[in-house]
C-alpha cells in the first residue's frame, strides 16, 4: 500500500459545507477505523484541508474522495492527490 497526500480546497458555499460537515466527519471516522485515513483536518484559515490516505493507488483514493459527502454536496473547489514516499517519522 502507498501513502497519498490530498489537498482539498473548499468552494465558496461555506454554509452548505458546514451543513454537510457532520456526514463528512463520520465518513472520515469510518475510513480511519479501517486504517485507510491516517490523518486529516482543515487548515487554520478554513480554506481547505490536508488528508493522508493509505491506498493501493491514486484511483482508489479518487474513489474514496468521490464517495465523500463533501464531494457529493459540491462544496470542494479543487482536489490534489499526490503519492507520498515517507522516509522518516513515527508512522514508519
Amino acid at each position: 500500500m502507498a501513502k497519498f497526500v490530498v489537498e482539498l480546497v473548499y468552494g465558496e458555499q461555506e454554509e452548505r459545507r458546514l451543513e454537510v460537515r457532520p456526514a463528512h466527519r463520520e465518513y472520515s471516522r469510518e475510513l480511519a477505523e479501517q486504517g485507510v485515513l491516517l490523518a486529516g483536518g482543515p487548515f487554520e484559515d478554513q480554506r481547505g484541508a490536508l488528508i493522508v490516505y493509505e491506498a493501493a493507488d491514486a484511483d482508489a483514493v479518487q474513489r474514496i474522495l468521490d464517495d465523500d459527502p463533501y464531494t457529493r454536496a459540491g462544496v470542494i473547489a479543487s482536489t490534489s492527490i499526490r503519492e507520498w514516499n515517507t522516509v522518516t517519522g513515527s508512522w514508519l
